[in-house]
């Protein structure tokens, strides 16, 4: 029978020393490549929850928070920071030390986030489909005129510009709703980008530009000053209250919504915008075979197919905060 313990941990796991103690409790054999290892792992994480969570605790950990982390640890693959392999390691010792205190509900699959050893896993559609995009923004907006509170309208807002411009989480709810470039039709993302890295993204129709008026009307009478952040709360603390909003709604009507779906989603419409056909995730034309069927629908060569397909992953990979084509094989398949 497995002993539950109180998953309490050290404050700061980024610190080799506190990292170690806790390596030496789950690793119960003592082997010292396998603590280097969890070392090691603990390590990433706890750098992940300080600064793109905003979380000095693991225990404070939400499955949605995973979630993330996965994605982070697939865009670190594709940016080659990290081998595969090193990526699946890091899974499996998390694992070990959810195991250890009984937090089955914060394990990660390698094999379902794309990250197993030996070949590479591209093909999985994370996007959200639309009819849960909607469901999921319409339970948003029932609860917000159900209570009143502006937190779930913000919500939606932040949902649908993730969606409309392929912003991450925390771009999303940091934007102020500033660097609106009609002119060029293009919107700066400024904060919460990775590595503080800002870019420009397109405002590519009429919708767009709707939802950031909206957007901005919306934060002006409800008295929102810096974000789609209430002014009372902090990026953590908004976090939190998200991932329990998905929660609530997962677990009610069974469904497996998440944020980054969303960046999925924009990457594949942008795909089918530049060159006129479905993401391979998509279309099941995987393995390469989406470029014979674009060669011989266009009239042209193998080599002009490729290039257009190469063509359209470098700008959706810029427009996602990228800086590698590769990484767009974990949001449109190859």
């Amino acid at each position: 029978m497995k002993v539950k313990r109180n998953f309490i941990g050290e404050k700061n796991l980024t610190r080799k020393v506190a990292a170690y103690r806790l390596a030496m409790e789950v690793v119960r054999s003592g082997n010292e490549g396998s603590i280097k290892k969890t070392v090691t792992a603990i390590r990433k994480l706890a750098k992940f929850a300080k600064e793109e969570l905003e979380m000095k605790n693991l225990s404070k950990l939400q499955s949605e928070h995973m979630k993330a982390f996965a994605e982070h640890l697939r865009n670190e693959v594709g940016d080659a920071d990290i081998s595969k392999a090193h990526a699946a390691n890091i899974i499996s010792c998390i694992n070990r030390v959810f195991d250890h205190y009984g937090r089955d509900d914060l394990k990660l699959s390698a094999k379902e986030e794309g990250l197993n050893r030996g070949k590479r896993y591209y093909n999985i559609d994370r996007s959200v489909s639309n009819q849960l995009h909607e469901q999921f923004t319409d339970y948003l907006s029932q609860k917000f005129i159900q209570t009143g509170d502006t937190r779930y309208e913000a919500l939606r807002i932040q949902v649908e510009m993730e969606r409309m411009f392929g912003l991450r989480f925390k771009e999303s709810a940091l934007h102020d709703l500033k660097g609106i470039h009609r002119k060029d039709d293009m919107l700066d993302v400024v904060k919460g980008t990775k590595g503080s890295q800002p870019r420009e993204v397109p405002i590519l129709s009429d919708k767009g530009y709707e939802l950031l008026n909206y957007a901005k009307d919306f934060k002006n009478e409800y008295g929102f000053n810096r974000s789609l952040i209430p002014d009372d709360m902090k990026f953590s603390q908004w976090q939190n209250f998200a991932y329990g909003v998905i929660r609530d709604f997962n677990e009610r009507f069974d469904c497996d919504y998440h944020f980054h779906g969303e960046r999925h989603t924009y990457a594949q419409e942008r795909y089918l915008e530049l060159t006129g056909f479905d993401a391979p995730v998509r279309s099941g034309f995987i393995n390469g075979s989406y470029l014979q069927v674009m060669s011989e629908y266009y009239g042209i060569t193998l080599e002009e197919a490729k290039e257009l397909d190469k063509e359209a992953r470098k700008i959706i990979s810029e427009e996602l905060g990228h800086h590698r084509i590769d990484v767009t094989c974990f949001y449109l398949g190859k």
